[in-house]
C-alpha cells in the first residue's frame, strides 16, 4: 500500500506543460505568417500549478522537430537524458517554478532555412516529457 501510494503520489507531481504554440519570428522579434521568413522561433507554452511538484530552478529542454524529420539543434549538439538515452535539443532553459501558479514560458530557437510544413514540438523537464504536439506553419 504504501510503496503504490508513493508512485501515486510521484506521477501527480509531474509538471505539466499546456497551451504550446510555435511562434515564427523576424529579426526584429516580429511575428511573422510565414515560417520561411522566420529567423528564429519561439515556443509559448503554460507550466500548469501542481501543489505535489517542488517548487523550485527547473531545467526545460524543447525539442524541434522539422518537417523533414530532422531534430533543429545548433552546432555544438547540446543533450540531454532522457530514460537512460542521450537525446538532442533545439533550446533549453532553466526557469523559477512556483507550484502554486501556471507560469507562462517563451523558448527561442536562432537558425535560418525553416520550411513550411508539419513541426512536432516537444517538452522536458525533470527527465520527463511534460508536453507536446504538432504545428503546421505555412
Amino acid at each position: 500500500k504504501a510503496s503504490e501510494l508513493s508512485t501515486k503520489v510521484r506521477q501527480g507531481a509531474v509538471i505539466r506543460a499546456r497551451g504550446i504554440r510555435l511562434v515564427p519570428l523576424n529579426a526584429r522579434d516580429k511575428e511573422v505568417s510565414r515560417v520561411k521568413n522566420a529567423s528564429r522561433l519561439r515556443v509559448d507554452f503554460t507550466l500548469s500549478a501542481n501543489e505535489l511538484a517542488s517548487p523550485g530552478n527547473k531545467a526545460l529542454y524543447v525539442r524541434i522537430t522539422s518537417p523533414d524529420g530532422y531534430v533543429l539543434t545548433t552546432e555544438e549538439m547540446p543533450t540531454f537524458e532522457f530514460e537512460g538515452e542521450r537525446l538532442s535539443y533545439s533550446a533549453m532553459r532553466e526557469v523559477e517554478y512556483d507550484n502554486t501558479k501556471d507560469l507562462g514560458v517563451g523558448i527561442f530557437y536562432t537558425s535560418t532555412g525553416f520550411t513550411a510544413g508539419t513541426y512536432k514540438i516537444q517538452i522536458y523537464c525533470e527527465g520527463r516529457l511534460i508536453g507536446q504536439t504538432d504545428v503546421a506553419m505555412r
